[in-house]
């Protein structure tokens, strides 16, 4: 690597790297040119030269050329066959070239497309969008708030933007923004309704960002998951490239996350696609904070529009695929001309041994190519050395005994006798008398006499039985089987004795001269000798000798020639399903699905009124069989198995006595409870001494004393108090009081004081259950605590909007928790997290000693298993550069006050 194209030291100022880096070429071909333009200005091009391949004269090996004229065209052919030689070599060439080409091509500037800028947010007036200062001060940024607003890139902007993800495997999503905390927002979507094609979105109550794409030929959309916390109130420059097999994450031109993925579908061919600002549709994943300089890259090293002093050198994913494909095309035409090439040398061989004039050789003659001639009665023509014969093309002789004279190829007529008035053919013959026979022969009747004596022949039968014909000159026997003696009558007819000679007469349904019989189609006509007689509902059907009427569909055989109708319905011979009606009509039935149900009627399904969730089933109409841990019309609502009325074998609750069942969508798991923790190596809850380990809140005069899952205090020696130390402080025995403003309450208890979430008033008012009500019913916790109380706060469903959840409940739509939070709803994957315990199975002991189910994988009906790392072995992660701590995840047991 030459001098220029070295990276800077590391203690450069980013300036002077970035100045480095736009001075810096790449080397292509020898030679220094730019393979990449800033973006918005053009493409740098390649010098002459640099992807051209000069003009060579071909060579081609010296070859003697044939002597004598009659070898010019030797001479000719071979130099033909020379330059299609030098013409294949010059396209692999072209081939050579063109595969160098590849890095220019591959380098070009991107093309990219401001999204900002094709809403035209500055010449209108948007309901939830007002303009506010940036992060670059010669930008616009726009501040987006409420829960109603309508950024949708149309037209042409919309098609631009698809033509640039279609053109190129790799793109890049850009942005500059400063998202709310706790805020979970899309910043750009291809989506229709809530089903997403491809979408960035950022999770403030996740600290994650999204990834959501359709792979290519699949259709259900997946979402890779990047920890990190853009919702913070603080502006960041976001850059997430895609290229071919891999995405990266960059925050503030810092790679973060570098991952393998699916190449995500580029053709856009899902119906009714929205482009999206800010949000994934009109009502959902609403972003709340302020962008700017929102962009779409085609291309590789979109990143460079953004942090323009990173490095580019190293090819991407994308580029490398196409160098890959690339290769593999010129290996394939490199092949084939390598195969065309010894074509052509054979050929050359050959044309430089033979004689190039191509003359034919047949019975010591020699034929030039072109030439034809006959032979016997069989006309030759010479091709290119080869002889081809085919027999002489004679005239049809219009006669009915042709002569084919010597020396002759073709039939002639001979000539026709006149006798009495009546023209004979040559070689007709016929008596004029009785034992006298005329022959015409070329226009001549020659006629003579039959000697009886020796022209007869000898008949079997004594003299005084045989009997003359008038007309015939021989004798006959009476009751001779001239039809046994052989006869020449059709298989398809029948041999009669006559008295003097036999006769052939065909069978019924055939027709004829008794020597020819063709079959009869009675079904031709109807009625009589030679027509079908099939009467109603029936149809004739033409077979050798005869014919059968076939029954039409849905009529059985009343006899030989008529049908009756039959009813499929009444008879159940119909093919209808069983939620159909099936109707009878001539010849046939119809089904029409019920009330209730869809399809042609052979087969139908219950219809529910937009669909079964969570795994449910359309059992009958507008019933659904709902999975597990799932109820509701629609299997809209999580069954809190944890719940006394929850139904578990044999009476015994979901965990065990030392453990705590929390409720998650579709399923639970268990944490131990206060006064347990889980055993560092065996699967239960063990005691905790609180007296030991200083966990106690004993009067420093009292003795702490250890129970099962909690302590008490007692008074041993005087003066002694059964007061609580909390704190720091001491709280009369019976005392109670508020901490974390008023979101717990305390209690003091003969030295032991306990805390926990104080009610909030709609929980008194609706008597929800133990594990959210508390005991201390004259303490409520003030409005700040209780945002689940307040309907600004609720949240509905994605499709169900008629259902709504409070703050802080979950449920699970289209394989993801979804949780309601403070008004904004935010769903994810569903991970080990939710799970309790990933890969523990159902009834491992996890519920602690007393037995019952301990934590088990989450099960989604109708949905794969979670992303757990332990379990399964996910694609590969790996982080580039921190620039954030990501929030931590530790999937283990825990404790209520976890």
């Amino acid at each position: 690597m030459n001098g220029s194209n070295q990276l800077g030291p590391v203690s450069d100022p980013p300036e002077k790297r970035a100045a480095r880096q736009r001075a810096r070429s790449p080397r292509k071909l020898g030679k220094q040119w730019r393979g990449r333009g800033g973006r918005g200005r053009g493409a740098g091009a390649p010098p002459e030269g640099a992807c051209g391949v000069p003009e060579r004269r071909a060579r081609a090996a010296s070859i003697a050329r044939p002597s004598g004229a009659a070898h010019q065209s030797a001479g000719a052919a071979g130099e033909s066959a020379r330059v299609s030689c030098a013409a294949e070599m010059a396209g692999a060439r072209a081939l050579v070239a063109a595969c160098c080409c590849w890095w220019w091509l591959a380098t070009a500037a991107a093309t990219e497309l401001d999204l900002l800028g094709a809403l035209s947010l500055h010449n209108t007036s948007r309901a939830g969008v007002s303009a506010a200062p940036g992060m670059q001060p010669q930008r616009t940024a726009y501040t987006l708030q409420g829960d109603s607003r309508l950024l949708q890139v149309e037209g042409s902007a919309y098609d631009r933007a698809a033509e640039l993800l279609r053109r190129s495997p790799e793109f890049t999503v850009l942005a500059a923004l400063r998202q709310e905390p706790a805020n979970s927002g899309t910043i750009l979507s291809f989506s229709h309704g809530y089903n997403r094609y491809l979408e960035v979105q950022s999770s403030g109550r996740r600290d994650e960002v999204r990834l959501h794409y359709v792979a290519a030929g699949a259709a259900t959309p997946r979402v890779e998951t990047f920890p990190f916390r853009l919702a913070d109130g603080a502006w960041h420059r976001l850059a997430l490239s895609v290229s071919g097999a891999q995405a990266t994450l960059l925050v503030d031109c810092h790679p973060l996350y570098r991952r393998l993925i699916p190449p995500p579908d580029r053709n856009f061919s899902q119906p009714q696609l929205a482009l999206w600002v800010g949000q994934r549709n009109s009502k959902h994943s609403l972003f709340k904070g302020t962008l700017q300089d929102v962009r779409l890259v085609s291309g590789p090293h979109g990143y460079l529009t953004q942090c323009p002093g990173l490095d580019s050198e190293c090819p991407t994913c994308g580029q490398f695929a196409l160098l890959q494909a690339t290769v593999q095309e010129l290996t394939s035409h490199i092949h084939d001309l390598s195969l065309k090439l010894l074509s052509a040398e054979s050929r050359l061989s050959r044309l430089e041994q033979c004689d190039c004039q191509k003359s034919c050789y047949s019975n010591g003659t020699v034929h030039a190519d072109g030439a034809t001639w006959q032979s016997d009665c069989n006309r030759c023509s010479c091709v290119h050395g080869e002889i081809t014969c085919r027999p002489v093309e004679c005239e049809r002789a219009e006669c009915k005994n042709p002569v084919i004279h010597p020396g002759e190829c073709c039939p002639t007529c001979l000539k026709r006798c006149l006798l009495m008035g009546t023209l004979y053919e040559h070689g007709d013959r016929f008596t004029p008398k009785q034992c006298a026979e005329c022959v015409c022969h070329d226009g001549n009747m020659q006629c003579g006499r039959v000697n009886p004596e020796k022209n007869c022949p000898k008949l079997p039968c004594d003299k005084k039985d045989q009997f003359s014909v008038p007309g015939e000159c021989c004798k006959f026997c009476p009751g001779v089987d001239y039809c046994s003696m052989g006869h020449s009558c059709d298989e398809n007819a029948t041999c009669m004795n006559l008295n003097t000679k036999y006769t052939c007469t065909c069978n019924q349904g055939f027709q004829g001269d008794g020597l020819t019989c063709e079959d009869v189609d009675e079904c031709q006509e109807e009625g009589g000798l030679r027509g079908h007689h099939c009467h109603s509902n029936t149809r004739c059907v033409n077979v050798v000798g005869t014919y059968v009427c076939q029954c039409l569909p849905g009529y059985d055989r009343k006899d030989k020639f008529n049908c009756y109708e039959v009813d499929e319905c009444t008879s159940k011979k119909h093919g209808c399903h069983p939620d159909a009606e099936c109707t009878n009509t001539p010849g046939s039935y119809t089904c029409q699905c019920r009330e209730g149900y869809s399809g042609d009627g052979y087969t139908c399904t219950p219809i529910c009124t937009g669909g079964c969730l969570n795994g449910g089933v359309c059992e009958a109409p507008e019933q659904c069989a709902c999975g597990r841990g799932f109820t509701g019309a629609r299997c809209e609502r999580d069954v809190d198995e944890c719940s006394p009325a929850a139904a578990h074998p044999a009476d015994q609750p979901a965990c065990g006595e030392r453990a705590l069942c929390l409720n998650t969508p579709g399923s639970y798991y268990c944490v131990c409870r206060t006064g347990y923790r889980r055993h560092t190596h065996l699967d239960y809850c063990e005691d905790i001494d609180e007296c030991v380990e200083g966990f106690h809140t004993c009067h420093p005069s009292a003795r702490c004393i250890n129970t099962d899952g909690g302590f008490r205090c007692e008074c041993e020696t005087q003066p002694c108090e059964l007061n609580c130390s909390w704190q720091g402080k001491i709280m009369t025995d019976g005392s109670q009081w508020a901490e974390a403003g008023g979101c717990q309450a305390c209690t003091c208890a003969a030295g032991v004081a306990a805390c926990q979430r104080a009610p909030c008033a709609c929980d008194l008012h609706h008597n929800l259950s133990s594990t959210v009500v508390s005991s201390f019913t004259d303490l409520v916790a003030p409005a700040a605590c209780c945002p689940h109380c307040d309907p600004a706060y609720h949240c509905r469903h994605q499709e169900m909007h008629h259902v709504t959840f409070r703050s802080g409940e979950r449920w699970l739509y289209q394989c993801q928790i979804c949780e309601c939070l403070l008004g904004e709803v935010d769903c994810w994957e569903p991970e080990c997290e939710e799970a309790g315990g990933c890969c523990a199975a159902v009834g491992s002991g996890g519920g602690g000693a007393g037995g019952g189910e301990g934590a088990h994988r989450l099960q989604l009906a109708g949905c794969a298993p979670p992303h757990c790392a332990s379990c399964q072995v996910r694609t590969t992660t790996r982080p580039v550069r921190a620039h954030h701590s990501p929030r931590a995840r530790t999937h283990r047991w825990r404790t209520p006050n976890d």
